[in-house]
């Protein structure tokens, strides 16, 4: 996997900013005819064209959202910069508080800890079972529901569990178990299946959601096995 991916399946705002990208161009294509044909004039036409440019813009940006992997590092894509961490340089990807300018968004969002204390803050956020209800803006955010929140943040582990066993065999040297620290389990997470009592709340929390994926066969027999394996190898 040499090029950039997001490894998880779409949020539903993404998938309507990728719409609304695909619409803007029914528009921009009316007032370029319009334009040709001289039925529109060339001060309304600029005006529409800087308009349309805008929302295209902010459009492509917000369907590009997310966090995306290669075999190279982990890069976070946020509504008005792109932060890229090398694999050797994450110390653990985990689950902390959502901020904007500091403020506390009273919500979770998935964060990258870095070998060197700093900590990068993707948009993934976890939201609300209830979104009409929660009052809260999105303000370039992707507040996704409580069970895919945890998926993405077992998948992004997986990603970087591998990174660590791929960094050990180039080295030589045995693969450095996350040094992050335990965060609060989402809701239905005490609905696990028993695990063994070593674990600690991270791994019970991704055994969790791979069981999830499982049942549903988003994973098959030998998947689930060698991503259970994975988890036990770091315990």
């Amino acid at each position: 996997m040499r090029r950039w991916q997001r490894p998880y399946s779409l949020d539903i705002a993404t998938a309507f900013a990728v719409l609304g990208l695909v619409a803007v161009a029914v528009p921009a294509a009316v007032l370029v005819i319009m334009y040709v044909r001289g039925e529109l004039p060339a001060p309304v036409a600029i005006l529409f064209g800087v308009w349309l440019a805008g929302g295209t813009v902010g459009t492509a940006r917000h369907a590009m959202l997310g966090v995306y992997v290669s075999e190279g590092g982990i890069r976070s894509r946020s509504l008005l910069h792109t932060t890229t961490v090398p694999w050797a340089s994450v110390a653990e990807i985990d689950s902390g508080t959502a901020t904007i300018a500091g403020l506390d968004m009273g919500r979770l969002a998935i964060v990258i800890e870095r070998t060197d204390g700093t900590r990068v803050q993707t948009p993934l956020q976890r939201g609300d079972l209830f979104r009409p209800f929660t009052f809260r803006p999105e303000l370039g955010r992707l507040a996704t529901w409580p069970e895919h929140y945890d998926e993405i943040l077992t998948t992004l582990r997986a990603h970087h569990r591998d990174a660590q066993r791929r960094q050990a065999v180039s080295t030589g040297l045995p693969a450095q178990p996350p040094v992050g620290r335990p965060t609060t389990s989402s809701a239905g997470a005490g609905r696990a299946r028993p695990t063994h009592d070593a674990l600690s709340a991270d791994q019970r929390r991704d055994m969790h959601a791979l069981i999830r994926q499982h049942e549903r066969g988003a994973l098959s027999d030998a998947e689930f096995a060698a991503e259970l394996a994975k988890i036990h190898e770091i315990d």
